[in-house]
């Protein structure tokens, strides 16, 4: 536990500074852009840069938002007193998921869900279960499929669901036991979906 709080302090830290570094190319491109319009008559590679400066923004943007996610994984190690906010967990790990998948050729789509349901996991154990209820999917989805994953409010639990292959598919995969394993220790309730597609984690209520 202290050597993951260190390296999330450490990192936080990194994190914070990149997206300064961010900020700043972000400003400066702007003003670039800012002069290219106003001095761009005559100017025979005027279209060529911009194209470039458009590029450009939308990278130091998908930055901030990685940094971002990182800077969550930095903190989610920490205990909370009011416990871990389950949606904003779940949205850390699929952003940070998203290449993985891709390699796959499976899209992630975390839908709208349930806002400010918290459990009394800290938010890397949160994060830990789902990862490994993602790694069962992946493996057992066809390339080129859609996997959606949603937060929800089920008897007073917060909930997460995948819509994945049916549950009995998922039972079969190599990362099954990894899952068995990480939320029999956390204490997390583990069912098929609706129609017995799919999983559905059900999460430790917060501490009173």
């Amino acid at each position: 536990m202290r050597d993951a709080l260190f390296m999330g302090r450490v990192t936080a830290s990194a994190t914070h500074e990149l997206q300064n570094i961010l900020a700043t190319i972000r400003e400066s491109s702007g003003l670039m852009d800012d002069l290219l319009a106003m001095s761009s008559e005559g100017f025979a590679h005027a279209e060529r840069f911009k194209k470039g400066l458009t590029v450009l923004a939308e990278q130091v943007e998908r930055g901030m938002v990685l940094t971002e996610q990182l800077n969550f994984c930095a903190h989610a190690p920490e205990k909370s007193p009011a416990g871990a906010d389950i949606n904003e967990a779940v949205r850390a790990l699929v952003g940070l998921s998203r290449r993985d998948a891709a390699r796959r050729k499976i899209t992630l789509v975390l839908a709208p869900g349930r806002t400010g349901l918290r459990t009394s996991l800290r938010a890397v154990e949160v994060m830990d279960a789902v990862g490994a209820a993602l790694d069962a999917a992946l493996v057992a989805l066809p390339m080129g499929t859609q996997l959606m994953l949603s937060v929800e409010e089920q008897g007073g639990l917060g909930v997460v669901r995948l819509d994945s292959p049916g549950f009995e598919a998922l039972r079969a995969t190599p990362a099954w036991g990894n899952l068995a394993e990480v939320t029999a220790a956390l204490g997390i309730g583990v069912s098929a979906g609706p129609g017995g597609m799919g999983v559905v984690l059900a999460l430790p209520r917060p501490a009173a």
